[in-house]
């Protein structure tokens, strides 16, 4: 009988991860985080054209949700200025900004960070090349940029028909492969499809690491449609746009939320971002079974900040049990 805890790789980025990340910290120790650089926005895309660091905020995110300090330690890392030439700017940012021009390395940076946190696991840049997101749209258009790409999609309305990285190649982070190659579960998500997720799978070897480990692949599908970004899109839309980037054959399963948000909600999200929620069909659950998916149903939804969100224990939870049913 197998009783150490389960070894997790989560990939991802956005608010999504770090939500998931805080619930399965309850778990397991054995988490690795591998979070995508693509993200030019904010106090993040601002540090990026000032001094020229790698994009800080989704690892600063991780590093907070794995951290296992005084929750006055979380309050500061995530203090945002609202005055000033510091107006828009994150706290923790600083801080790695600080500690990268200390070291002169972005990977040694987080880690220094994450001793200080003393963090559950660890969190990986999956690459600490420079890199920039490009968006190819239905309409013939190329854009360049994180936040851009979503922005272009939803005030032309037009769909995405393809992801690249502004140059080739882009290494890997060997720390990465690695830990794909110990891992007993990954899980890709929960976050956007073509902004969080796609920007790790486009790193040179990163499809060629997952495919080469032991463990399974799970993906902790979207609760919401993006605008700009997955409109019109199906749960079984998600699966056949991230099987197009290389993961097919490769998916074992996906964890689906399957209860409804509060009319209220639906209502605010519709009127303000023009978002839906995502439901899986029995049709959809009958093609994704045939292809060798399970799906894994469940209530994993957070209402309680007026946002819908995945319940990161709830999904951490159904998480465990998969990886303790697959390893």
């Amino acid at each position: 009988m197998n009783f150490r805890d389960p070894s997790f790789v989560v990939i991802g980025g956005g608010t999504g991860l770090s939500i998931f990340l805080k619930g399965l910290k309850r778990f397991s120790d054995e988490i690795t985080a591998i979070v995508t650089m693509a993200d030019n926005g904010g106090g993040s895309g601002k540090l990026r054209q000032d001094i020229g660091i790698l994009p800080p905020g989704d690892i600063r995110n991780c590093l907070v949700a794995l951290a296992n300090t005084e929750p006055a330690m979380e309050r500061l890392l995530q203090y945002r200025y609202q005055e000033g030439q510091l107006a828009g700017q994150n706290v923790g940012n600083l801080l790695i900004a600080a500690l990268w021009d200390i070291y002169g390395d972005f990977g040694r940076a987080v880690e220094a960070l994450a001793s200080v946190l003393k963090i559950t696991g660890r969190v990986l840049p999956v690459t600490t090349e420079d890199i920039q997101l490009l968006g190819r749209f239905e309409d013939g258009a190329q854009v360049l940029g994180e936040v851009e790409i979503p922005k272009y999609g939803a005030k032309n309305q037009v769909k995405i028909v393809d992801l690249d990285l502004d140059h080739r190649p882009v290494t890997m982070n060997p720390a990465c492969r690695q830990a794909l190659a110990r891992a007993d579960l990954i899980v890709l998500g929960p976050g956007s499809l073509y902004t969080s997720l796609i920007p790790n799978l486009l790193v040179d070897g990163m499809v060629e690491a997952i495919a080469a480990s032991p463990a399974k692949l799970v993906y902790a599908a979207n609760i919401m449609t993006q605008r700009g970004e997955t409109h019109g899109l199906s749960l079984l839309d998600h699966i056949q746009v991230l099987e197009d980037q290389g993961l097919k054959g490769l998916i074992h399963g996906i964890v689906v939320n399957d209860r409804p948000a509060s009319k209220a909600l639906r209502e605010k999200y519709m009127d303000q971002e023009g978002a839906s929620q995502l439901f899986l069909s029995p049709e959809e659950e009958k093609t994704l079974v045939s292809r060798g998916i399970g799906v894994e149903r469940g209530d994993f939804l957070d209402e309680s900040l007026g946002t819908l969100r995945h319940d990161g224990l709830l999904l951490a939870q159904r998480m465990l049990t998969i990886a303790d049913r697959t390893r």
